[in-house]
Formats: structure tokens, C-alpha cells, sequence
């Protein structure tokens, strides 16, 4: 149990690492980018250097952000089955969330160096890094989802418990004492919970009262309350 809790305080240590040092990649790279210097220089056939800086730093947030999400996961093991679902898809969305970031700045990188074939090829590997990644969400989720339902059923089942613990509490309209659960009656002074309305005086009236003690409406002319 030790080891755990200090495996998992590793591992959260870790993550809390690597999100700085995305957060710092982020604000290097755009303070770079806006160097002059890099902005005006060219390195070869229009790519300048700012370009360059741009496609590096992306490529260096997209591998720190999947060291975070695997330290995350660690961090999150063992701790409920909706938060085992997430733990499990983690990755595969991780996958997913790269590869489409990575296809398009690799392609705005060399795409404009490459003839017609080699963009096809180009265009083909992206496509298929995308679809592999998209079909290994699916295929996990399909398998977790177990995880999922089992997650909600429990929650649903903590829920009608938790409403079932609290008690219906009202007031008696006669005597003001205050009543827990569905029951017809005051249990101190007798007279009727549930009341009724008098049609001519809008008056309530309890279920046995015969006549309406505000105006003398007979009972069977009122009106549900």
C-alpha cells in the first residue's frame, strides 16, 4: 500500500515536471518566433528560421505531452473503474491527438520541397498514422467501456441510496408540528396531511372536513390542492 502511494507521489511529481516543461517550450518557441532576426532569416528555398523554431518546438510539446499523459496514467492506476476507463484511453487519445498535430506540421515543413509523388507518399503516411491511431480509440474504448458501465451503476446505485436516506419532512396544518415520512396523518394532534382547496374561497381544507370552514362549500365541490 506504501509502495503504491509513493509510486503514485512519483509519478505526479513527474507529470507536474513535464507540464512546465511544455508550458516553458511554448513560450520559448513563441518569444523566438518573433525574434526579427529569426523571422527575416532564410535557411533554405523561403524556410526561415522562425519556421524552423516553430516545427521543433511542436515536435518537442508533442513528445513531452506523451511523457505526461504516461505519467498521468501511473498516477491515476487503481483508483475506480471511471477512472480506469479514462487511464486506459489515455494513451490511445494521446496517439490520436499527435498525430494529427505532427501530419500537419510535417507536411507544412517539407510539402513544399517534394514533387508530386512525394507528397502523394506524404499525404498516404500521414492518412494512415491518423486512421491507425483513430481505429486504436476505438478498439479501446470498445474493450474498457465494461469499466464505464460498471462506473455508472455504481453511481447510479450511490445516488438512489443517498436519496433514499433523506427523509420527507413537512409541517401539519393545524398544529405546525413537523412530519417526517409519507404518512396521511399528524401523529400528535390526528388531523389529515394532505389538503385540499374550497372552489368558491380558495380556502384549504383537509381531506375529512365535509364542509369548507371558511364559507361552508360542501366538500365534494372542492378542488385538489
Amino acid at each position: 500500500m506504501v509502495e503504491n502511494q509513493s509510486s503514485r507521489s512519483f509519478s505526479w511529481g513527474k507529470s507536474a515536471q513535464f507540464l512546465i516543461a511544455i508550458i516553458i517550450t511554448l513560450i520559448v518557441g513563441e518569444l523566438v518566433e518573433r525574434i526579427s532576426l529569426f523571422s527575416n532569416t532564410e535557411i533554405f528555398r523561403e524556410l526561415t528560421s522562425a519556421e524552423l523554431v516553430d516545427f521543433l518546438a511542436t515536435m518537442a510539446v508533442l513528445a513531452l505531452f506523451f511523457i505526461f499523459t504516461k505519467h498521468v496514467s501511473n498516477a491515476l492506476r487503481g483508483i475506480g473503474n471511471g477512472v480506469s476507463f479514462l487511464r486506459r484511453i489515455a494513451i490511445p487519445v494521446t496517439a490520436l491527438i499527435i498525430a494529427c498535430v505532427a501530419q500537419e506540421s510535417i507536411r507544412s515543413i517539407f510539402a513544399p520541397y517534394l514533387d508530386s509523388t512525394g507528397k502523394t507518399v506524404l499525404i498516404i503516411v500521414s492518412s494512415l498514422a491518423v486512421l491507425s491511431a483513430a481505429v486504436w480509440v476505438i478498439l479501446a474504448g470498445y474493450r474498457y467501456s465494461p469499466m464505464l458501465f460498471d462506473f455508472f451503476v455504481a453511481l447510479g446505485q450511490k445516488i438512489r441510496s443517498l436519496f433514499r436516506g433523506i427523509a420527507i419532512e413537512k409541517t401539519c396544518p393545524a398544529c405546525s408540528a413537523p412530519i417526517k415520512g409519507a404518512v396521511k396523518y399528524c401523529p400528535v394532534c390526528g388531523n389529515d396531511i394532505e389538503l385540499k382547496r374550497c372552489k368558491n374561497c380558495d380556502a384549504k381544507m383537509a381531506v375529512s372536513a365535509k364542509y369548507c370552514g371558511q364559507c361552508g362549500q360542501p366538500r365534494n365541490e372542492v378542488k385538489a390542492a
